[in-house]
């Protein structure tokens, strides 16, 4: 058995995501697939689509054998943190043998030359930080013009040019696989990591222009002409036929704005203790407070906020944290976790059964199928991590269930196990 770990959000399950399926178990030489997923709030500080356990079985119905839900804490952040969490996860398995990822650079040994040098930070490169820090850049600026600087003084790649290496370093994906493998690095894991490249559309294309494309298209697509016809072309027909009959069944798409009102009147509220919440720091908290009252919707209010040191991005993560009430002291309790205290299954095939029974062999990690069946007497990070995928999932299906309110029995983390797909 040789075990395959992907890192995804699947918001939605599309044809690049197929692509990247496949390519990833042909590189690897893989027999088992286990894919890392974000629960029902993604990296980028937005709601999920479809809620994980929809996503789950579109994924198995497509070809990955086990789905399991990134912690909330870790889905929710940087890239940084997102990484580690994930990477964290699938080293805790010890059972997984290697991670395919895509990347625009499409060179493994380029991303793990330019990780090497962020995980070991040599003198050089920490002299040259610092002088652009003291020049007033922002950090990951600032690290980015250093890292560069330090590795073509170095000669550390033949034949790359200064302008090559800032496009790598300035890429989003590029910038996750790094992540990825620094992440191996600092936990000495035997996980070989391989990558692949993007195929037609960049990460932030909001175009349908062929087969293929990001699923920012598709989400602006579901959003802008609300109908799922438009992306008949773009997604597997198992995600289509998936996602059609949710939304047939009154289960639609979701997008950040349901949560405005939710997020101005916590801001109204929780003005004295918002500096609590993880990355409200240097006052911003005051700039929300003042915009809250004249924003007359989530876009808006994002707008007003962002700034040259606060992008878009990080305020939208900022939001997110302020709504699901993350607060700095748990995330300074997990964020460099070296080991995962639990596992919580979505969904699998015959395939992901044995991968499950391999963890067991091989773990002593805690799989969780459903939370009626946990012990919550365990230490305080499991207890923390558990509670935030309690509490996201619960802030979540209010609006989710907006038109299914009988079927919404409670936390429903308690109530719905994995889904099996024969």
């Amino acid at each position: 058995m040789k075990i395959l770990g992907l890192i995804v959000e699947y918001n939605p399950f599309h044809n690049g995501h197929l692509y990247h399926l496949k390519k990833s178990i042909e590189k690897t030489n893989a027999t088992h697939s286990i894919a890392v997923m974000s629960g029902n709030f993604l990296q980028r500080g937005e709601p999920a689509l479809f809620d994980k356990y929809k996503r789950a079985e579109i994924a198995v119905s497509n070809g990955v054998d086990l789905v399991v839900e990134l912690p909330t804490l870790f889905a929710c952040q940087s890239a940084e943190i997102f990484a580690n969490g994930a990477i964290t996860l699938l080293n805790s398995l010890n059972c997984v043998d290697s991670i395919c990822f895509g990347s625009e650079e499409g060179d493994i040994d380029i991303l793990s030359e330019i990780s090497k040098a962020l995980v070991c930070e040599p003198k050089e490169f920490k002299f040259l930080l610092k002088q652009y820090l003291d020049e007033g850049l922002l950090f990951a600026t600032a690290r980015s013009k250093a890292l560069c600087d330090y590795l073509i003084s170095n000669n550390i790649f033949d034949n790359l040019c200064k302008e090559k290496l800032d496009s790598i370093l300035s890429s989003s994906n590029n910038i996750l696989g790094v992540e990825y493998i620094k992440s191996l690095l600092r936990l000495k894991s035997n996980i070989k990591p391989f990558t692949i490249t993007r195929v037609q559309a960049s990460y932030n294309c909001e175009d349908i222009n062929s087969e293929i494309c990001s699923a920012t298209a598709i989400r602006k697509s579901l959003k802008d002409y609300n109908s799922i016809d438009n992306i008949s072309s773009v997604v597997p027909n198992k995600t289509f036929n998936i996602l059609s009959d949710a939304i047939n069944t009154n289960f639609n798409p979701m997008f950040d704005e349901v949560y405005f009102e939710t997020i101005r009147e916590l801001v109204i509220r929780d003005l004295d203790i918002l500096n609590n919440y993880f990355d409200v720091n240097e006052g911003i908290e005051n700039k929300i407070y003042k915009s809250i009252f004249t924003c007359n919707n989530l876009y808006e209010l994002e707008q007003m906020v962002k700034s040259k040191r606060y992008t878009l991005t990080k305020i939208k993560r900022i939001l997110n944290n302020i709504l699901l009430g993350i607060t700095k002291d748990d995330m300074q309790m997990v964020k460099d976790l070296n080991k995962m205290p639990y596992v919580r299954v979505l969904a699998f095939n015959h395939k992901g059964r044995e991968i499950i029974k391999q963890i067991k062999l091989n773990s002593d990690i805690k799989i969780i199928n459903k939370f009626s069946d946990v012990n919550f007497n365990d230490n305080e990070i499991f207890k923390t991590l558990i509670k935030y995928d309690i509490k996201a999932t619960n802030i979540y299906n209010i609006p989710y269930y907006k038109y299914n309110k009988n079927l919404l029995k409670g936390p429903m983390d308690y109530y719905i196990s994995p889904k099996y797909i024969k």
